[in-house]
């Protein structure tokens, strides 16, 4: 299954979500859905804003994973919607719903959703997304001999993405 029918099954598991998006830990939105008929609620640069702030603090709550155990989940809750932040592998499944929700019945139904769907996904190879301006210029840095951390922090991908695509093209290029 790949990344966009993940994110599709995904919010067709309740009529009250209203968005699915795919962000890698560099907050870098990789495949979104959202419901047909819905508005945004967030317009121009916000929702990267809140893309990269997810990612971020996703990533900063795990520190505490030692000492609390795993984190399933960062929920936010506003006036108008609420939003959910689930780590998977090595992104962040973003999803916003309404807010009249039953936050435990709908958290359950993705969670349950997400753990019988893993084994499925193939995202983690899921470079289709990536520009090709992107992909030239992790070739372009990866012949210059940079390291892939630092080819990550300067396309703005995350390190798993970086190392698939290197693969691609090393195999390509054969």
């Amino acid at each position: 299954m790949n990344d966009v029918e993940f994110l599709n099954r995904l919010l067709m598991l309740n009529p009250a979500l209203r968005f699915s998006g795919l962000v890698e830990k560099s907050g870098h939105l990789n495949a979104s859905v959202i419901r047909e008929g819905i508005s945004e609620h967030l317009k121009g640069r916000n929702p990267e804003i809140s893309y990269s702030q997810s990612a971020y603090i996703v990533d900063l709550r795990k520190i505490f994973e030692n000492e609390l155990g795993t984190l399933n989940s960062v929920i936010y809750i506003y006036d108008k919607v609420i939003m959910f932040s689930v780590p998977i592998r090595n992104h962040i499944v973003v999803m916003s719903a309404d807010p009249n929700i039953e936050i435990d019945t709908v958290f359950k139904q993705v969670q349950s959703f997400i753990k019988n769907s893993e084994a499925e996904l193939d995202f983690e190879l899921g470079v289709k997304n990536i520009s090709q301006e992107k992909k030239e210029s992790v070739r372009n840095l990866y012949d210059s001999g940079i390291s892939e951390e630092m080819i990550a922090e300067q396309v703005d991908l995350n390190l798993a993405t970086v190392k698939n695509l290197i693969k691609i093209i090393t195999t390509n290029s054969k």
